[in-house]
């Protein structure tokens, strides 16, 4: 690439993961951006070895232009004689926004390419990590979230990595207009009704009239909060689970609100989850150290919700999943839904169901009473109290039935029965095991 800096110059030597990979993919939009991180690698390539190279592009279908777009990658990748694949995709709204349901559409296009260890490329630069700081900032982020864009990270089976977080946008589009490439130019970008635009095309050149080095002090602050997160990483978090397995934190009640919302706020983020807002955070941290005993503050945001109980902020997943569970199972068979995942295993303690017995499904808030094998007869919801279950699931347990006699509830254990068929007691028979999935 003709130039004094041509864009492979931006490229630093890559971490062992990355040069390791069965597969580079190249996240290629069209942008003057993406169009120079495929150029720089292809060039690498040219001079080192490397995994194949391949090309990933995703037409959202919400410019006109889109198709051209498509069209102007193909023509990219066939210069450089690397494959590209185009996922075609549609962004349905959530209420989230269209930036950031574009976002989630993209992101799953690309997981749905990546194979084991591969990477994918991602142009990212120094312009986009400012833009990304302030905006966590005015949505009052803490330090992870102010630690800016990560240079790598998994993305489904697979790592996205970014070698131009350190590279202005001024650079990268100025190679490629020196080395005569075409690139498109989405007009969204300026547009001034999205608030990273807004950001992009009315605040940040106000900021650069008054302080021309913003840029550099913004990532260096943004180094100072990685280095603070990663100290908070390493203090310690008692984390637990319900016996459904739904994630938890113990609360420390040594703690005062801030600090316990702090450790909460720690706990979403090594999840890979946004927090909500600090003063919800506060104000949950405050309950879950005042409530008594028989409330279970909450605080739900989007499609998460954290809910007090039995000592623990518990991530709750939500028990109207139940209502997708089948209608009947074969004892043997294993099963998997949105519910969950159903599985058979050999009994370990005697109580057992015959191999091919058919069997209702139906829910532990059918039932009124019920006895556990050799315990006595109280109802449901005494037991499951005792069980530990937490309260919002006790009505939406799976409960196994044969004829008319429920037979077993999942999590709770065999139940006694009168009539037929009678729980084996043989060695020979099987027990359910029922692992949940986490909705998010």
């Amino acid at each position: 690439m003709p130039g004094a800096h041509p864009v492979r110059d931006f490229l630093k030597p890559f971490p062992h993961a990355v040069m390791q990979a069965p597969r580079w993919w190249v996240a290629l939009s069209g942008g003057a951006d993406s169009v120079a991180l495929l150029h720089a690698l292809c060039g690498y390539a040219k001079d080192h070895e490397t995994p194949p190279i391949h090309v990933v592009h995703v037409n959202h279908g919400l410019q006109s232009e889109a198709d051209e777009w498509s069209a102007l990658c193909r023509r990219h990748a066939d210069t450089l004689g690397v494959p590209i694949e185009v996922i075609a995709c549609e962004v349905t709204p959530s209420g989230r926004g269209l930036e950031a349901d574009a976002r989630s559409v993209r992101y799953s296009a690309f997981e749905s390419v990546l194979s084991a260890d591969e990477v994918l490329f991602t142009a990212h630069h120094a312009d986009d990590m400012v833009e990304t700081l302030f905006l966590r900032l005015l949505r009052g982020a803490g330090p992870r979230g102010l630690a800016g864009i990560p240079e790598q990270r998994a993305c489904g089976e697979g790592l996205i990595f970014r070698p131009f977080l350190s590279v202005p946008a001024s650079a990268l589009r100025a190679a490629v207009e020196a080395a005569e490439l075409d690139y498109a130019i989405d007009p969204s970008n300026i547009e001034t009704e999205q608030d990273r635009s807004y950001l992009r095309q009315t605040v940040l050149p106000l900021i650069a009239q008054r302080w021309p080095g913003y840029r550099d002090t913004v990532l260096r602050a943004a180094h100072l909060q990685a280095v603070a997160q990663q100290r908070l990483a390493t203090l310690p978090l008692e984390r637990t689970a319900t016996v459904l397995s739904e994630p938890a934190l113990v609360v420390d009640r040594t703690l005062g609100p801030p600090a316990l919302a702090a450790q909460i706020h720690q706990w979403l983020t090594e999840s890979a989850i946004e927090s909500p807002d600090q003063s919800r955070l506060a104000e949950l941290a405050r309950q879950a150290l005042t409530a008594s005993q028989d409330r279970c503050p909450e605080l739900a945001w989007g499609s998460y919700c954290l809910r007090v109980w039995n000592g623990c902020i518990v991530r709750v997943i939500d028990p109207a999943i139940s209502h997708s569970l089948p209608e009947e199972v074969v004892v043997g068979e294993p099963a998997e839904g949105e519910w969950g995942r159903l599985d058979w295993v050999p009994t370990r303690d005697g109580a057992s169901l015959p191999a091919g017995t058919r069997l209702r499904v139906g829910l532990s808030g059918d039932l009124v009473s019920i006895a556990l094998v050799n315990r006595p007869v109280k109802p449901v919801v005494k037991w499951l109290q005792e069980l530990r279950i937490p309260p919002w699931w006790r009505a939406y347990l799976p409960v196994l039935i044969a004829e008319n006699d429920p037979v077993w509830m999942l999590h709770a254990g065999p139940l006694a029965v009168q009539g037929p068929p009678e729980i084996s007691r043989s060695d020979e028979g099987l027990e359910p095991v029922w692992q949940l999935f986490p909705h998010d």
